[in-house]
């Protein structure tokens, strides 16, 4: 595949964190809009926010939020961060994107979810207006947070239903708070219809997958683990739960540690369907066009099969099926020249 013709490509992409994929140079800005101390050489800059290609663990991988998340506690930078976000998705013709964030990461001076969610969702409403690109919401409840506060994360996520918000999902450290710990928060969200996806099966445990499923996720970041467990597999494919797949990040955290060992085909030949993602864009150093581009090379990817992956994402994303049906379309005309 040729970078110039997979970067115009109609595209979809379900799992971005806005926090990990700023642009460095629009973080400076905000630092400077704050008082805030970043380096003014962009090398530096990018060193400060972007993991070394040597990075050994997902421990080292969330350093690099450190930086971030002081900047994005007002209004004006939570919309222009969002706002950064489209510009970016729409110089490789993102069609569609869901991005994600915890609200409540940002109430250190006082705002409240409402107000951080709301800001988040202007940022993407001017985006949509300038580039094009539509955008949904997902509010991340954080799982060393208590229950009372992701039920709010919930709440809020039911508050700005059909105005933006998609759905819910659950960030952080997976394997000291598996998902069952959050069944409030998940039952909450099911009873008000909010979609869920969660991130499950990064840490290497596959039971964390099937936790997932069984408290009404129908998506799930990352997912790796779901290759050790042949049954949950059959599952994930008879139930088409979607795997939200993050190639170059799950190499960064060791989740997997070489590309032959990534199991990419694995879930492709069981019929899972999987969606490729960046994760996190500045964190990681990465675009979408930058992901298929490795599929191509570690496994030979061509254009079909990845019309065949956006599909499966829009058939999975939290959509109104006439929005689906459009993006499909889209699919579908834009890829056409490259696949017969």
């Amino acid at each position: 595949m040729q970078r110039n013709i997979v970067e115009k490509l109609p595209k979809v992409e379900l799992h971005c964190h806005l926090d990990g994929s700023i642009q460095p140079h629009t973080l400076k800005k905000l630092a400077d809009a704050q008082g805030i101390d970043l380096p003014d050489d962009p090398k530096k800059l990018k060193k400060l926010l972007t993991v070394p290609k040597d990075c050994q663990s997902l421990l080292e991988y969330l350093t690099k939020f450190d930086p971030v998340l002081p900047l994005l506690q007002t209004e004006s930078a939570l919309e222009i961060a969002a706002f950064d976000l489209i510009e970016q998705v729409a110089r490789e013709n993102v069609r569609y994107i869901e991005v994600r964030f915890a609200p409540s990461l940002s109430t250190r001076k006082g705002l409240t979810l409402t107000q951080v969610v709301q800001a988040v969702l202007k940022g993407l409403s001017e985006g949509e207006k300038q580039f094009g690109v539509k955008s949904n919401a997902l509010l991340c409840g954080m799982r060393h947070h208590t229950i009372e506060k992701n039920v709010a994360v919930a709440k809020t996520a039911h508050d700005f239903a059909e105005k933006g918000v998609a759905g819910v999902d659950l960030a952080g450290d997976e394997a000291h708070y598996p998902p069952e710990l959050f069944e409030e928060m998940l039952k909450k969200a099911s009873e008000w219809h909010i979609p869920i996806t969660l991130h499950a099966g990064e840490c290497g445990c596959a039971h964390n997958i099937r936790e997932s499923i069984r408290l009404g996720a129908t998506r799930i970041g990352h997912g790796i683990a779901l290759e050790n467990d042949p049954e949950l597999l059959s599952k994930c494919a008879k139930e088409q739960i979607l795997l939200e797949l993050c190639p170059t990040s799950n190499l960064q955290t060791k989740a997997v540690k070489h590309p032959e060992d990534y199991p990419f085909l694995t879930f492709l030949k069981a019929g899972v369907p999987i969606c490729i993602n960046t994760d996190n864009r500045t964190v990681s150093g990465t675009t979408l066009t930058d992901e298929y581009l490795k599929l191509g090379e570690w496994y030979g990817l061509n254009y079909a099969t990845l019309e065949q992956l956006n599909h499966y994402a829009v058939d999975g994303a939290f959509l109104l099926e006439r929005e689906k049906e459009l993006l499909h379309r889209e699919l579908v005309a834009g890829y056409e020249p490259f696949v017969n």
